[in-house]
């Protein structure tokens, strides 16, 4: 019998249609009790290497909705990263475009077969060893919280304002200063004198200024 798992998934769409994110994260355990284990994927990944195919790309595990295909999967430290691309001209996939930009559409689920599992009293979770991967989904329910989505760029490459945000955020400053950033500019963030990110809203001020003044 083949399962399906759902995990909520990093994307960045770019202009080719083409979208990256993690579609299993390992050492978390999911809403139904798994955990996916480090190596989990690799000799699954190795024999569709081997036979020069990759795992389908679907809607909704709906056989009969490819939607475009995989150009590349492998295994990291986090967990199954992948990059996938849409096919133009396919209802569902141009659908499911726009709805990845939306941020409406933000979860993978993963098709497979167990090949080796064991139980984990102190985890009380399945630990998934080696699993045969067999289709992965764009779908709308998530069940692993921690394979969470990116980015999403324009149909010129250019990252949208969520994705910025989540950057500057990420850089250290707060979601007034980010916001602020974006909607007006750098010059509209006015750090207070006790602001932890003084320094940093300097400094991004000054790359700025050099920007605009042709000196990178």
């Amino acid at each position: 019998m083949m399962l399906n798992k759902v995990f909520n998934l990093q994307i960045k769409a770019t202009d080719e249609r083409k979208f990256t994110g993690y579609a299993s994260t390992f050492g978390n355990k999911d809403r139904v009790g798994d955990i996916v284990m480090p190596g989990a994927f690799e000799k699954s990944l190795d024999k569709h290497k081997a036979a020069g195919s990759m795992p389908s790309l679907l809607l909704h595990h709906d056989t009969k909705r490819p939607i475009g295909v995989w150009e590349s999967m492998t295994e990291d430290s986090k967990g199954l990263l992948g990059e996938a691309r849409l096919t133009a001209g396919v209802r569902d996939a141009d659908e499911a475009y726009a709805l990845l930009k939306d941020g409406a559409l933000h979860s993978l689920s993963i098709g497979y077969m167990i090949v080796n599992e064991e139980y984990s009293k102190s985890d009380e979770a399945n630990l998934l060893n080696e699993v045969d991967l067999r289709e992965t989904s764009l779908v709308t329910i998530p069940a692993n919280a921690e394979a969470v989505i990116t980015a999403v760029k324009d149909a010129d490459g250019v990252p949208d304002v969520r994705e910025l945000e989540h950057v500057l955020r990420d850089a250290g400053l707060s979601r007034r200063e980010a916001k602020a950033l974006l909607s007006k500019g750098i010059h509209a963030i006015t750090p207070m004198a006790d602001d932890d990110n003084a320094a940093l809203i300097k400094e991004l001020r000054s790359m700025t200024n050099s920007i605009l003044n042709g000196k990178t």
